[in-house]
């Protein structure tokens, strides 16, 4: 029935926070797929930004580059002289990345704040996670290529889950 299926969507903050801290996951394993997503999310109406300072995520072109980093660097990611993402800079930018997309998940329904640092703290588990998943793989494997390609699948796989709990659940705007 509809009342199951948007169980949990309407004034919990569950799903919005679940998927803040999925997108913050996918942030830690790949910096820039986050970000691209929440912007199609964004430009596709799913979540809504209007009046938010988020509201710059609607931009086409933004949207465009954003899609084009991600994929660049899922292909850089491949690359033997790719840095280690614990590295500051790499750690620091998925935090950011996941604060961003979590952020903005969040103030979809007034909790920009909230989604932030659940989107950081998800960013931190993929990090973390996502390097110690990796070389446990790559050892498997005997080389890293595999492993790097299961860590992309498992990233697509927590973006396709994410976007269809955000549809599932595309929030009235906060005015209705």
């Amino acid at each position: 029935s509809h009342m199951s299926s948007s169980y949990g969507c309407e004034d919990s903050m569950r799903v919005p926070m679940a998927c803040a801290f999925m997108l913050g996951v996918v942030s830690g394993s790949r910096s820039m797929l986050a970000p691209a997503v929440v912007s199609r999310a964004v430009r596709g109406g799913t979540v809504r930004v209007q009046g938010t300072p988020f509201a710059f995520l609607e931009g086409r072109n933004l949207n465009h580059l954003l899609v084009g980093l991600a994929l660049a660097e899922v292909v850089a990611d491949k690359l033997p002289m790719t840095p280690s993402r614990k590295q500051a800079f790499a750690y620091t930018a998925r935090v950011v990345t996941g604060g961003l997309a979590g952020a903005a998940i969040g103030s979809h329904s007034r909790r920009a704040s909230l989604g932030a640092l659940v989107g950081m703290a998800g960013a931190v588990v993929g990090t973390e996670g996502g390097a110690a998943f990796r070389s446990w793989l790559a050892s498997l494997f005997e080389r890293d290529l595999p492993a790097a390609v299961i860590e992309d699948l498992v990233a697509f796989a927590l973006i396709g889950f994410v976007n269809s709990k955000l549809k599932e659940c595309a929030l009235p705007s906060v005015a209705a």
